[in-house]
């Protein structure tokens, strides 16, 4: 039975050049590292198919996440990853070889595509077959570079695009289009990888540590840590998990969930405001609260999530309040918290109705 899915590849731009001009053991010393700091965090909803000499081939079936938010924030965690990677290595090094004094002309490219294939099974290994897993390998050949002049970027297939609604959560995009043999025009919407970097140094850290904790409740969970950032993330399953009557945005960013991103809910009188302040998808968010049910209090309010050999565990925490932080209050508040155990049987209904798959 055909599925449908994204085909992903990640690609070092300057790879060939680079080794061509480079003392072979240091390069591949840096290359390696930089290939492993790419597996290190392709997890779940990625499923690696394989690798083409510097490049990664991936997929991931559309029933392996539930917010295309999400699928595109894994793709900026890999940039950063390699980035991240990179400029450490830069940092530590002293020597002058050329493969060391070369390795900022690095950088990371992707291939995004949208379609149907079908799994076919090799002894112990999974090929993917269909014409639509073809395409990300020719949309590697591109005049992106020479177009833009954008050296790291994300190219999004016009069925990825549209399947992705990428218009809504990705900005700007420099529409482009390559024609190839055998599939003709493929239009492509082109994202600088380089934003999200910039972005990432200059994002603000609050992370509420166990000392600064009032409250808190923890709950381990069988499902990937990225499934469970959505059932935390995205207005209408969050509603489902607290029990809300209503989840709304009240920023004026349009788009996707972020940082200063604001939200109103509300449960029955009960009325909560929320500015996002700390936002690292998958990892943890923090947003800075405020509740109208006992007086009106105003807090931060953290959710982490850690993978575990099982699943993930969940953790949320809340600092004390700056003003009325009376032993009261905190048992009302530790009520409120232990709501997030709902978490389990909601993602539990979902699975067993096939609206995700845990693979």
């Amino acid at each position: 039975m055909a599925l449908s899915g994204y085909f992903v590849i990640t690609d070092i731009s300057g790879y060939t050049e680079y080794l061509t001009r480079s003392e072979l053991d240091h390069a591949q010393d840096i290359l390696q590292s930089l290939f492993d700091a790419q597996l290190e965090v392709i997890k779940y909803p990625f499923v690696i198919s394989g690798f083409r000499g510097d490049a990664i081939f991936m997929y991931v079936p559309e029933t392996n996440f539930v917010a295309a938010q999400s699928l595109l924030e894994s793709l900026e965690n890999l940039y950063i990853a390699f980035s991240a990677t990179l400029e450490q290595i830069q940092y530590r090094t002293t020597c002058t070889c050329r493969a060391c004094k070369n390795m900022g002309a690095l950088d990371l490219k992707m291939c995004v595509h949208f379609g149907e294939y079908v799994i076919q099974k090799l002894g112990d290994r999974e090929e993917l077959l269909g014409a639509d897993a073809i395409v990300p390998h020719r949309m590697l050949k591109n005049e992106v570079i020479e177009k833009t002049g954008i050296r790291a970027y994300a190219v999004f297939s016009e069925a990825a695009a549209q399947a992705l609604q990428l218009q809504e959560l990705m900005q700007p995009l420099i529409p482009h289009a390559e024609s190839y043999e055998h599939l003709g025009e493929v239009k492509m919407q082109v994202f600088d990888l380089r934003e999200v970097w910039k972005r990432a140094q200059a994002g603000r850290r609050h992370f509420i540590p166990p000392e600064d904790s009032w409250v808190q409740y923890e709950i381990d969970l069988p499902y990937p840590p990225s499934l469970v950032w959505d059932y935390l993330s995205v207005p209408a399953l969050e509603a489902r998990v607290l029990g809300l009557d209503s989840v709304e945005r009240t920023d004026q960013l349009g788009g996707r969930v972020r940082a200063d991103a604001g939200f109103h809910c509300a449960h029955g009188d009960a009325h909560f405001y929320a500015k996002i302040v700390d936002w690292k998808p998958f990892d943890y968010y923090t947003f800075l609260q405020k509740m109208e049910m006992f007086g009106s209090v105003e807090y931060y309010q953290m959710r982490h999530i850690t993978p575990t050999d099982y699943g993930a565990r969940l953790l949320v925490r809340l600092s004390a309040p700056e003003s009325g932080a009376s032993e009261e209050l905190r048992g009302q508040f530790q009520g409120l918290v232990e709501i997030f155990g709902n978490i389990r049987t909601v993602m539990d209904e979902d699975a067993a109705a096939q609206k995700m798959t845990v693979r």
